[in-house]
């Protein structure tokens, strides 16, 4: 009996057992309908329909701010009868002249956006050629209220600038005499746009919680999954051996990483290509547009990381007695994965060198880069080197606690 295991063990070689592990773990993991919903239709479906109802949002909001007309205050109207009437006629504008308590109490039930306080010295200040102060009242935490004294603003600049114009003119003196300097920003040809530096600073937001969301169902079924269901002792006394079957396993969990980043990618493409979304707005008239390199260098860096989070994941719901003490555990571990990309968010591409051994905000900072048009071949290469050995120490922590009994039967 011996004899013929031993056989059957050389007819079937480790790799052959691995494989066929993985096979039925894959096959498995795309039975689960939330893992076809996150990792497959999510991306594909729910992230360009997001970006095309974004878009419609922005330019419809857009339209309607351009057109809206904003009801103000001007309180001691009677201080500058000039400027007051300077204010009425800013456009989309409607003036009413209260006093300060009646200003305050109608912005605060949103009766009224904002208000102008002139002081009774105003036309006196004026003609001495001396600041006038100028004071807007608004609620801090109302948009509309807001948005009317930035117009307020704006408006009031212009109006000091034909001021200054006036007084110039009466001195004989051109108003260019006023502006010293005529500065213009030119971009160069060769370089990026804003909107480029928005998709370079979402993406890796994007990827990463992708690549990391996209496994979590498929890694806690495979193991705590298991061992509610009863289906693990079946699995072990396969000829398989434990090594064998936690490596089949880790490789389609990492295999649903992958697969989540890129169609993630692809869901972005196709956001592209939807007319009226956010994305195709911004590509039209602001330069923006998605590199083949940067596609590339993108998906090169989360092939380790994909294999971290296979193995972080795999590790948590093998120690996990079920999948809903495995979720538990998620919550610290999902804190891990957000705060480096978080930080990507805010740090600039051209940090020290070594950020590039942090985990995930490396892979991070080098998708930004790319999408910025820089490629920086020692960051990538210290990132993409720490990131395979953090990926390995994920998976010998997974396979350890595999191969422990007092973890993997526990109920």
């Amino acid at each position: 009996m011996t004899g013929n295991k031993r056989t059957s063990d050389a007819a079937h070689p480790a790799s052959s057992r691995m494989l066929a592990v993985f096979i039925k773990e894959f096959r498995e993991i795309f039975r689960d309908r939330r893992t076809v919903i996150s990792v497959v239709v999510s991306p594909l479906l729910i992230t360009p329909a997001m970006f095309f109802f974004l878009g419609a949002i922005i330019h419809n909001e857009s339209k309607k701010e351009g057109t809206r007309v904003y009801d103000i205050g001007v309180i001691e109207s009677s201080a500058s009868p000039g400027l007051t009437k300077a204010i009425s006629e800013l456009p989309q504008v409607s003036v009413r002249y209260v006093s300060r308590q009646e200003a305050e109490t109608a912005i605060a039930q949103r009766k009224m956006t904002a208000a102008v306080v002139l002081t009774p010295e105003t036309d006196l200040l004026a003609k001495q050629f001396k600041p006038v102060p100028v004071e807007l009242l608004l609620d801090a935490g109302d948009e509309s209220s807001q948005a009317a004294a930035s117009r307020l603003s704006s408006g009031l600049a212009k109006i000091g600038e034909h001021v200054v114009a006036t007084r110039l003119s009466d001195r004989g003196l051109p108003a260019q005499f006023a502006s010293p300097f005529s500065i213009r920003q030119t971009p160069i040809k060769a370089g990026g746009s804003m909107t480029s530096l928005l998709l370079a600073t979402m993406l890796p937001y994007l990827l990463v919680v992708s690549s990391f969301g996209g496994a979590i169902y498929a890694s806690f079924d495979q193991v705590a999954g298991e061992k509610e269901r009863g289906t693990l002792e079946t699995l072990l006394v396969s000829p398989a051996t434990r090594r064998e079957i936690v490596l089949g396993k880790f490789a389609a969990v990492a295999a649903v990483c992958v697969i989540s980043s890129i169609l993630s990618v692809t869901g972005v493409i196709v956001s592209f290509s939807l007319p009226g979304s956010m994305f195709t707005a911004l590509s039209t008239s602001g330069g923006l547009h998605l590199s083949a390199s940067a596609i590339v260098v993108s998906m090169l860096m989360m092939l380790p990381l994909a294999v971290l989070f296979a193995g972080l994941l795999l590790a948590v719901s093998t120690f996990a007695r079920n999948q809903k003490e495995a979720q538990t555990y998620i919550t610290p571990i999902l804190l891990l994965v957000m705060v480096p990309v978080m930080i990507s968010i805010f740090v600039h591409s051209d940090i020290p060198r070594t950020m590039a051994l942090v985990p995930i905000l490396g892979t991070s900072i080098i998708i930004k880069q790319a999408f910025s048009g820089i490629y920086d071949p020692v960051f990538i290469s210290l990132a993409f080197g720490s990131s395979i050995l953090y990926g390995l120490a994920a998976v010998v922590l997974a396979t350890s606690l595999f191969e422990k009994e007092s973890v993997l039967i526990k109920a």
